[in-house]
């Protein structure tokens, strides 16, 4: 049943008491706050060069589906592309606080949206390759971009213009790590082309952050 009320509930051995409990709809989406004690360089230089709502380090951002057995995620990872897995796989597998529960935030979009067909787009790109280069030319997707390009209007447009993407620092530097990053590729950083990044998405005034699940 679409648009129900659902609990956010944390499985696993390390999480298995229930989270402050927040409510999901069919197309909200779920950002993950990095702990970048523990995080690879490649997901603390995605925080180092985007800014996230409140300051947050948000490193992945993805949707929620609601479906008739269940609540689903549907995003982009590097070793699964763009793919849909349960709620409890999801959560189980995100960065914990703590106190043991999951570091997410919970965004409802808002305004001028067409739910329905946003999803129906999202799912339509399940099974596309990871985009490691974050292009927006290429049939790769990256998370972001899987939102971006999935959202859409009453109207059929896009909910989430792109943006000029950024690698660099808060005092405009390109973080080391990108410049070899892209050296491997044999290609430029590509610093100011259209693009997007889950923290802007969660600073969008279309998006609604209901639920802080951890302070860390």
């Amino acid at each position: 049943m679409k648009n129900r009320l659902l609990s956010l509930v944390a499985i696993g051995a390390t999480a298995m008491n229930t989270v402050a409990q927040t409510t999901l709809k069919n197309g909200d989406l779920l950002f993950c706050v990095s702990d970048t004690a523990s995080a690879t360089e490649f997901a603390r230089s995605i925080v180092g060069s985007t800014k996230g709502v409140e300051q947050k380090k948000i490193d992945h951002v993805a949707i929620v589906s609601v479906e008739d057995d269940g609540t689903y995620i549907i995003e982009a990872t590097a070793k699964h592309g763009v793919w849909k897995c349960s709620l409890s796989e999801f959560v189980e597998n995100a960065d914990k606080g703590e106190d043991g529960k999951p570091l997410l935030l919970v965004g409802r979009v808002k305004g001028d949206v067409d739910i329905e067909s946003s999803i129906m787009k999202a799912k339509s790109f399940i099974g596309r390759k990871y985009d490691f280069v974050f292009s927006p030319t290429d049939d790769e997707m990256y998370c972001s971009e899987l939102v971006q390009k999935s959202y859409v209007k009453n109207n059929g447009d896009l909910l989430f213009e792109p943006i000029p993407m950024s690698f660099h620092d808060e005092e405009g530097r390109i973080l080391p790590y990108w410049f070899r990053y892209y050296e491997k590729r044999n290609m430029e950083v590509p610093e100011g082309e259209p693009g997007s990044n889950p923290g802007d998405l969660s600073r969008r005034g279309n998006v609604e952050i209901l639920d802080f699940q951890s302070e860390k």
